[in-house]
């Protein structure tokens, strides 16, 4: 697969696994075009996986920014995240600027890929992973989510209102536990022959203990068992050595606009 491919089908993974949760909670919303996506969970919370919009084409950004105003002015919560890829979006980003607004981080969450499985290491004694197949399971991946990445119980309760959220055709979680309590989770999307992994997290109190790592190796070989060909993930700065180690190569990075009302 060339690079420019490579980045459509991240970006429409990317875009698959936001819809797939804005169209399935209970007080979410979400529109989407052949340019672009337009979504909320419904409650007011500034993460571009829950209230934002993303181009997936090249449109007019005056146009693009007059639709996201529109659409938002029209729901409840009024706060949202523009998404900025360093592949396609150079004018919007400048207009974005123009308006003064700033990224929350330079460069950017990196894209990263991997086209073949990775070794995974056993967990630690007494650590055991489950699939997310149930009400319980799913409360207590919500549970790790909120700890993992500082989310509210009103806003974890909405991001995992519906257990399609998290068990679906191509959607797939997974939860560590550590003596019956929930420390750490992951979920897997699969579009065509692409996988995203996303939402990887762990507690502050399960942190160092190789969690992380063997989570993204776990996800990714069951992301490949689930048929893709190739497998994205989103890297924070710290992440992204740390996945370049395990096989995972960086082909773009993504930014954040958060628009405050």
């Amino acid at each position: 697969m060339n690079k420019k491919e490579l980045l459509k089908q991240a970006d429409k993974n990317l875009a698959a696994n936001i819809m797939h949760r804005n169209t399935h909670a209970v007080n979410a919303n979400g529109e989407q075009t052949k340019d672009y996506i337009l979504y909320t969970l419904g409650v007011e919370v500034l993460d571009g996986h829950l209230n934002g919009a993303l181009c997936l084409n090249t449109i007019d950004s005056e146009i693009f920014l007059n639709e996201v105003d529109t659409f938002f002015m029209n729901q409840e919560q009024r706060g949202y995240v523009i998404w900025v890829r360093d592949h396609q979006d150079q004018d919007l980003e400048a207009l974005l600027k123009a308006k003064g607004h700033k990224p929350v981080r330079e460069p950017g969450s990196a894209g990263m890929v991997i086209y073949n499985p990775i070794e995974v290491q056993e967990l630690p004694q007494g650590f055991v992973i489950k699939q997310v197949t149930d009400h319980q399971s799913q409360k207590d991946y919500a549970q790790v989510i909120g700890k993992a990445f500082n989310k509210t119980q009103h806003v974890v309760k909405n991001m995992f209102s519906n257990p399609k959220i998290t068990n679906a055709d191509n959607v797939k979680a997974y939860v560590v536990y550590h003596e019956y309590k929930p420390v750490a989770g992951t979920t897997i999307v699969l579009t065509g022959k692409t996988a995203g992994v996303y939402f990887l997290g762990t507690i502050e109190g399960a942190r160092g203990k190789g969690l992380g790592s063997f989570l993204t190796a776990y996800s990714t070989n069951v992301a490949f068992k689930m048929g893709a060909d190739r497998v994205v993930l989103q890297a924070s700065l710290v992440g992204e050595p740390i996945y370049k180690k395990m096989g995972y190569e960086t082909f773009t990075h993504y930014r954040w606009y958060k628009i405050e009302k």
